[in-house]
């Protein structure tokens, strides 16, 4: 029997939508429709979705902004919580000591976070302008870039537990690494982040994220839809360039691309599918592999179901 997501949308101050397509919630516009989408706005919602989750025996997949994410053709069974725009409360609160505290809900998206607290002349996140991740994203897998990560600013977060309870968790109970946190381990979902910022010089921070902007511009192709860097650096080397020295610049599988400017992107020409993906991140492994002896793990998570034979 199919569950009664109505009975859901009336427990949830948040929206629920039926059969949502995927494509519409990713960075990379792939991915094909969620039997539930559930969007909350506060912690309770999140404990309430999953609650109605457990009463119906159904599974749960949570995401944010869709930069890291690869949804397969068929979609998501169960429900889809997407931690978005309706998180996006933040407040600033200043210590005795100089420094910024920024409470922020984590559907807000770090890049404009980095931008706005440059405007404000604190230091901190002014690094990951560009980065579409959201904060609970970038919580949970320790967003970085250019040798800096989520961690060094962060104090603490809320979470909630796989069971439904509502925790705040320090920094010192989260332990992380290069894109790894316990976080992961413990399949809590972030509603809410505590960062710690520095006093700088405002005209410094913006021009230092409008440097940042114009560098990501030169060097990575934004113009088509991708899910940033597909695949780990490997210990020794970086992923791009081990792709580019293969001679894998340009390769294509039906409408999926391997940048002709970064070779850690795979674009989406415009309506790729998830198995026209699927099939290049193989190939650009088996090349590398053959050719430079590195095997390439992939970065984005790959979810959801294979889309049904044709009738």
């Amino acid at each position: 029997m199919r569950p009664d997501y109505q009975r859901l949308a009336s427990r949830i101050e948040g929206r629920v939508t039926l059969g949502a397509m995927m494509k519409q919630y990713t960075t990379w516009k792939i991915g094909g429709p969620a039997d539930c989408l559930a969007e909350p706005a506060s912690a309770d919602d999140v404990a309430a979705i999953l609650a109605f989750a457990k009463e119906e025996g159904v599974p749960v997949f949570v995401f944010g902004n869709g930069s890291n994410l690869l949804v397969k053709d068929g979609g998501i069974e169960g429900i889809a919580i997407r931690v978005g725009d309706r998180l996006s409360r933040r407040s600033y609160r200043r210590r005795e000591d100089g420094s910024t505290v920024l409470t922020a809900e984590s559907g807000l998206i770090l890049s404009k976070m980095a931008r706005e607290t440059a405007k404000k002349g604190l230091r901190g996140l002014e690094w990951a302008v560009g980065i579409p991740a959201s904060l609970g994203g970038a919580a949970t897998m320790n967003a970085g870039a250019y040798g800096h990560c989520f961690y060094e600013s962060l104090i603490g977060a809320e979470v909630v537990t796989c069971d439904g309870d509502i925790r705040r968790l320090g920094k010192g109970e989260l332990t992380y690494s290069y894109r790894h946190t316990a976080l992961m381990d413990l399949g809590a979902i972030v509603t809410e982040v505590e960062l710690l910022l520095r006093d700088g010089d405002r005209e410094e921070l913006i021009g230092s994220v409008e440097k940042t902007m114009a560098l990501r511009r030169e060097k990575q192709p934004l113009e088509l839809p991708s899910a940033g860097s597909v695949f780990k650096n490997p210990e020794g080397s970086h992923a791009g360039y081990l792709v580019e020295q293969t001679g894998l610049r340009g390769r294509r599988v039906g409408n999926a691309r391997v940048s002709e400017k970064h070779g850690n992107f795979i674009l989406n020409l415009g309506g790729a599918s998830a198995e026209d993906v699927l099939r290049l991140i193989d190939v650009v492994r088996f090349e590398v592999k053959k050719a430079q002896g590195y095997d390439l793990e992939p970065e984005v998570r790959v979810v959801g179901r294979d889309k049904a034979p044709e009738d």
